[in-house]
């Protein structure tokens, strides 16, 4: 059969098997996995009023999508459209590099059953990832030399990903860099110039689409970050750092309502007092909550730290002795919106899959963030080092932003790193060839000790 001919059976293969997947992922999760977050976000979708809890500009984008249809069908649609639509540049561009196995591979790892669960929910954390998983692969398939125009729409796509999570910044910024002509980051020094004007960038634009443009209430969600760090300062022995809150009262309730993962579970309503306090001194004496948060942390450094790799450890899922239930969502959160998930026997076995994985050191944040240094570590030995290093760069940062701004360790926030190894490594998997075998020693190094300790960690819970 000749080349062309078998490329172009190829590609068309591709192309089904992406139609295929995107097809069980909406049978799976008709139409969409409905958490309190969407309620609330949906409810700003239909009546056009919005608050910062939550970037408004993902209550916007649904109300835009509420002209083609009612609920999450139109929201899912195009998370799912998102994601295959990358999985499927990125696997067309290593079938004409690389040829089968690397193309297939890529499509294989969409679906890890983490990945391929977590899209199904209608959630600002996987449309994000989603955002910046199609502005990668767009960047990929202009790093292998399609056309340059491919950089505007994934900057496009980058600025509106960064404006969907607080933190996104960090995910976004590398990916930047990557659109950024060479010459802008061939030296130090235009490469510093370079982050610069891209954090502007992102800044004015997450600032432009969530503040200017759509005038949300400000529902204060800083005060729930300086909140949980008070008290985890409390709970490690340091000062009492809550304004106008006796000592006394402070531990009462920091024995009540803190654990290193989240804070207020045990009684939402007794455990809001302290929130309240930072409210109330907020408001009385006009001084800002980043200022009482930077006061007790200068106060207890020590305790912050402890408090923070506390969280961090749950977060990252490194060093537990047991995993939470939450790799992929199946709830229908109650409302009088009309929105409804009814799970059916496939979302069970995507959602047991996904457990299963869970479960194991490929299911943890913590292993992608070791897999992400591995690919810093292997990617100036191959051609597509920009590529590996922009990608592995994001993970990373963004994994490790968590160590200073995470309230809670839900598995979705860590989306993305996962989504960026599972494309970095299919580029590593199809140049590898260029690899000497030492090289490979040394970038899986990390993942091997972080999965040797996670397994240790594991056992000593079940053991007591």
């Amino acid at each position: 059969m000749p080349a062309d001919v078998a490329g172009r059976k190829d590609s068309g293969a591709l192309i089904q098997l992406c139609l295929l997947g995107a097809l069980a992922q909406l049978l799976a999760f008709h139409w969409g996995v409905i958490t309190p977050d969407s309620v609330v976000q949906y409810g700003q979708a239909v009546t056009g009023v919005y608050d910062d809890w939550h970037p408004p500009i993902t209550a916007w984008i649904w109300r835009q999508l509420l002209r083609f249809g009612e609920g999450g069908a139109p929201f899912l649609i195009m998370d799912v459209a998102l994601y295959w639509l990358a999985l499927g540049l990125v696997a067309q561009g290593l079938l004409r590099r690389h040829g089968r196995l690397p193309a297939f591979t890529v499509l294989g790892l969409g679906l890890l059953p983490i990945a391929f669960g977590q899209v199904g929910a209608i959630l600002k954390d996987p449309f994000m990832a989603c955002l910046l998983l199609l502005a990668a692969a767009l960047l990929v398939r202009r790093e292998w030399g399609v056309s340059g125009w491919l950089r505007l729409p994934a900057l496009l796509l980058i600025l509106l990903a960064g404006a969907t999570r607080f933190n996104a910044l960090f995910a976004a910024l590398p990916l930047m860099l990557l659109a950024a002509p060479r010459g802008w980051t061939g030296r130090p020094v235009t490469y510093v110039a370079s982050a610069t004007v891209a954090v502007g960038l992102l800044v004015g634009a997450n600032w432009a689409l969530n503040e200017a443009l759509l005038r949300p209430s400000h529902s204060h969600p800083i005060y729930s970050l300086v909140n949980f760090d008070l008290a985890g300062i409390v709970a490690h022995g340091g000062r009492n750092g809550w304004p106008g809150l006796a000592d006394g009262e402070a531990r009462a309730l920091v024995a009540r309502c803190y654990t290193p993962q989240l804070y207020g579970m045990a009684d939402e309503q007794l455990c809001a007092r302290t929130e309240e306090a930072i409210a109330v001194h907020v408001a009385m004496r006009h001084e800002s909550a980043i200022a009482v948060w930077l006061r007790a942390i200068a106060g207890s450094p020590a305790a912050w730290v402890l408090h923070r790799l506390g969280h961090l450890n749950w977060n990252w899922r490194f060093l537990v002795p047991f995993v939470p239930n939450d790799a992929v969502y199946m709830m229908s959160a109650q409302n009088d919106l009309g929105l409804r998930f009814v799970p059916n026997p496939l979302t069970k076995v995507v959602g047991g899959a996904a457990r299963i994985m869970a479960w194991t050191p490929l299911g943890r944040p913590a292993t992608w963030l070791a897999l992400a240094i591995g690919l810093l570590i292997i990617a100036p030995k191959l051609p597509s080092r920009r590529i590996l290093f922009a990608l592995g760069a994001s993970a990373l940062l963004y994994g490790l932003a968590y160590a200073a701004v995470s309230v809670a360790p839900d598995l979705r926030y860590n989306l993305w790193t996962l989504f960026a190894v599972m494309i970095g490594g299919a580029i590593v998997f199809a140049e590898r060839a260029h690899i000497a075998g030492d090289r490979w020693k040394v970038a899986l190094l990390p993942a091997i000790l972080v999965m040797k300790l996670e397994v240790i960690a594991l056992l000593i819970g079940f053991i007591g």
